[in-house]
């Protein structure tokens, strides 16, 4: 067993000698207006599903909700917010905060029920620019976390980001999608593509080394893979192993010559230069004004941009699963991108991961 970021749970985390634990969900929806709170209860034979993909703009979504007459009555598709939650020994622990995105109705001899998806609050802060953003106009550029406040603190949602030194350019115009513009002031900011965790918190944290980070998750210790169903992929062919940013900022010269971050795969990477023997460059151009700030992003697509080498496997159902975790899989690190929990006992949660390369 080697040391982890997640403390040890008594439950989640079966000893050898136990096999099984029971547990189960509550649905509770709450009217973003009154802040009224009810339960309700989702018909069990098909029981929703929810997913987290990192490489979504709005990561979390759940389908699959179906609701009795009396639910249906009960929910609102503009003001209803749905919390979720996993509830193991009398312990409760919430899933989010979620938005309805559709509702399909069903009309019968014996009244109406309903089928509903939702996503997170991610759903509320892409939405389309209502006045065009910027850097303030005393500056042609603005520290990122600045602009963050700006952009996000108008909004019926709560934040947290990490501290960055780096500024952005950018600028966008009214009926910008604000997803868009979260996308690339992280990038700018060095950030990992933002979430809203499990209490309903957005958050920015700043990029890492997934090799080098004490895990999140020990999955070789105890009773956790299941191993019925593991699958390994790559995407080595056409991979790049350099990634470079020029910068195209309203001041891109600094100690004489164009701004420019070259990063490279590391060595240990199947994929790296030495590995393959040649270069497959990625370039983009960005609005950043300093080789430091276009290195760092250079840096962040070198490590977890996309995944080359991924793993699927099936774990019991396991609330602490958040966004960004370092899993421990057979003595190496990988870095989990994306995770589906069906929302009922008995089922299983299916985790994916990318491999982290040793530098």
């Amino acid at each position: 067993m080697v040391l982890t970021t997640q403390p040890f749970h008594p439950v989640l985390d079966l000893p050898d000698y136990l096999g099984q634990r029971a547990a189960t969900f509550r649905f509770d929806l709450v009217d973003a207006v009154t802040g009224y709170r009810e339960p309700i209860n989702p018909r069990s034979d098909s029981p929703p599903t929810l997913t987290h993909n990192t490489k979504n703009t709005v990561k979390r979504s759940i389908t699959g909700l179906q609701l009795s007459r009396a639910d249906t009555a009960k929910f609102n598709s503009i003001s209803s917010r749905l919390e979720p939650f996993m509830i193991i020994r009398g312990e409760q622990f919430p899933l989010g905060r979620y938005v309805p995105a559709s509702q399909l109705r069903l009309r019968d001899t014996v009244g109406i029920t309903s089928a509903a998806g939702f996503y997170d609050e991610g759903f509320i802060v892409d939405q389309q620019l209502d006045t065009s953003f910027g850097p303030t106009s005393t500056y042609s550029t603005e520290v990122v976390s600045s602009m963050l406040e700006r952009l996000l603190t108008p909004l019926p949602i709560d934040f947290y980001y990490e501290p960055t030194t780096f500024t952005s350019a950018g600028t966008w115009s009214i009926g910008t999608r604000r997803g868009q513009v979260v996308e690339t002031l992280a990038k700018d900011g060095d950030y990992l593509s933002p979430w809203f965790d499990h209490t309903s918190v957005m958050r920015f944290i700043r990029v890492f080394d997934p090799a080098l980070a004490i895990p999140t998750f020990d999955l070789d210790a105890g009773r956790r893979v299941l191993r019925d169903r593991i699958i390994e992929s790559d995407d080595l062919t056409e991979f790049p192993n350099r990634f470079i940013i020029i910068g195209n900022g309203t001041s891109t010269i600094e100690n004489n010559g164009p701004v420019v971050g070259v990063a490279d795969v590391p060595s240990s990477a199947p994929h790296s230069i030495g590995n393959r023997g040649f270069v497959i460059p990625h370039t983009e151009t960005m609005q950043v004004t300093t080789a430091s700030q276009a290195g760092a992003i250079a840096r962040n697509l070198a490590l977890v941009a996309t995944a080359v080498e991924q793993i699927e496997l099936t774990t019991p159902p396991d609330p602490r699963h958040d966004s960004y975790d370092v899993l421990r899989w057979q003595g190496e690190n990988w870095l989990e991108t994306s995770w589906t929990l069906p929302m009922i006992e008995g089922a299983v949660m299916s985790h994916v991961a990318q491999k982290a390369y040793t530098p």
